[in-house]
């Protein structure tokens, strides 16, 4: 990613963490988020270009996270009142297990995470970063740490730390709105 795009996406990142929604109300500059290509737990592959039109959030968490853990279910629920990523909302989360690739990645081994993820009944795609690439590229330093991206493809906010049911409930509709 080009110094100048991974500043901006850092300054922005800084400026919106002091809100637990910030809207692009004031943006004069659309700011476009890293590519995200990867595969979920069920084996499908996920690109965010394939959801341009559709608003997109996404969540970075990990299993020992227990504000993470906590959303889950909430999560859960709206990906289904949402119509489970068949209408105009996708819900993605992103795991990063430990693997060949990346033995010190954030998390447990990926077949940990699925036995948890089935454990909490958990169905919405959770995509697995193993080489830990996309934490990198999105700036992750804590978590968790989501994201909403507009139809055009576009951040509309960023949510650094939990964030309840709600809030994202709302959040998603402002988004849809736009």
């Amino acid at each position: 990613m080009k110094l100048r795009n991974k500043l901006v996406l850092m300054l922005v990142f800084i400026v919106m963490s002091f809100s637990v929604f910030a809207a692009k109300n004031s943006k004069k500059e659309d700011v476009k988020v890293p590519a995200l290509i990867l595969y979920d737990q069920y084996g499908k592959k996920h690109s965010l270009e394939d959801y341009k039109g559709k608003v997109v959030f996404i969540n970075f968490w990990a299993t020992w996270c227990g504000y993470c853990v906590q959303e889950m279910p909430g999560f859960e629920k709206i990906y289904k009142e949402f119509g489970e990523n068949k209408k105009d909302v996708i819900f993605l989360g992103v795991a990063g297990p430990k693997s060949s690739e990346n033995p010190a990645n954030i998390d447990v081994k990926k077949e940990d995470i699925i036995k948890f993820l089935k454990a909490k009944k958990i169905t919405y795609p959770i995509l697995m970063d193993e080489k830990g690439n996309s934490f990198q590229e999105y700036g992750i330093r804590f978590f968790p740490t989501s994201f909403i991206i507009n139809k055009k493809g576009f951040l509309e906010g960023y949510i650094g730390g939990a964030i309840s049911e709600d809030q994202l409930r709302k959040a998603l509709n402002e988004t849809l709105k736009k």
